[in-house]
Parts: structure tokens; C-alpha cells; sequence
């Protein structure tokens, strides 16, 4: 996919934005756009919550002010939540976790964990589409190695990935 990709990360690159957040949302933004993704990107700073509080706090602040009832992280970030203090506050604590996409790099073996970039060098959109779709699974702090509860996180995703 190179003669499509690599345009979008010239332009990414080669911003000459001198502040690291405006650069990384253009490239943010430029992905979200190559890959047709119609939600909107919201800048936690402009969400009026105590822009002093930090970490687990900030959080379920963000998420008490945009009226949530779940929040979605990256299965990394399984210890760095208390799932009784998401339920006191009345949000669901849910985690992704990345199914085993495998994709053909070259005639190589096939290295995991990459970055989008590669994904999208690799994979026609509708491809990533499917990938962005279907290629994981949403599961409870306290399910991760089951499929127990796994329903509820699957139509908590599909809500969320309505409209992209």
C-alpha cells in the first residue's frame, strides 16, 4: 500500500508543528481521516473537569463529565485501574484486548506488535476496517482470561462504533 501510505506520513513527518501534541494529533487525525473513521477526537484538556487531578482520578472525572457509563483501555492497562472505585462512581471499567492479527510483511516472518504505519502499509483500508471492526475482544478487568461478560463488552463496542 506504500503509493497510498507513504503521502500520509510525509505530511506527517514533515509538520513543522514545533508543539509535540499538535504534531501527534495531525498524525492522529491524518490516520483517522486515510482510514475514513467519522469520530469526532475529543482533547481531554477541553472538557471542563479539575485539570489538576491525575491518573485514575482524571479519568473518571473525564468520564463523569461526558456523562459515560463505560471506559475503554488498552488491556496494558489492566493494573493501573480499580474496578470498585469505576463502580462506585457507576462506570464500567473494560479493557481491549488485541486479537492475533497477522497480516503478510514481505515474504518475512511475520513480526506482531508494529504500529499502525506497518498495518497500513501491509492492508487495504477496508482490510484495517475489519481489523478496527472485529479485531479484538472487550473484556472486564476481572474476566481477562475468559470469555465470561464478554456480551456486554461486545455491544458496548458496537455502540461505540457506530457512526465511524
Amino acid at each position: 500500500q506504500f503509493p497510498r501510505v507513504y503521502p500520509l506520513l510525509e505530511k506527517s513527518v514533515f509538520c513543522e508543528e514545533p508543539n509535540l501534541f499538535k504534531f501527534l494529533l495531525n498524525s492522529l487525525s491524518l490516520v483517522k481521516e486515510y482510514l475514513e473513521i467519522r469520530k469526532p477526537l475529543i482533547i481531554s484538556s477541553t472538557i471542563p473537569v479539575d485539570h489538576s487531578l491525575r491518573s485514575e482520578s482524571r479519568v473518571l472525572a473525564i468520564c463523569k463529565a461526558r456523562g459515560a457509563s463505560t471506559y475503554l483501555n488498552p488491556i496494558g492497562g489492566l493494573t493501573l485501574y480499580q474496578k470498585g472505585d469505576f463502580q462506585s462512581a457507576g462506570i464500567d471499567l473494560t479493557f481491549l484486548k488485541t486479537d492475533d492479527i497477522r497480516y503478510k510483511q514481505f515474504n518475512d516472518d511475520f513480526v506482531p506488535a508494529l504500529s499502525i504505519i506497518d498495518v497500513m502499509m501491509f492492508n487495504e483500508k477496508n482490510v484495517i476496517r475489519k481489523y478496527l471492526e472485529s479485531g479484538y475482544r472487550l473484556v472486564k478487568n476481572d474476566v481477562v482470561n475468559s470469555d465470561d461478560g464478554l456480551e456486554t463488552a461486545r455491544a458496548a463496542r458496537d455502540a461505540t462504533m457506530q457512526g465511524t
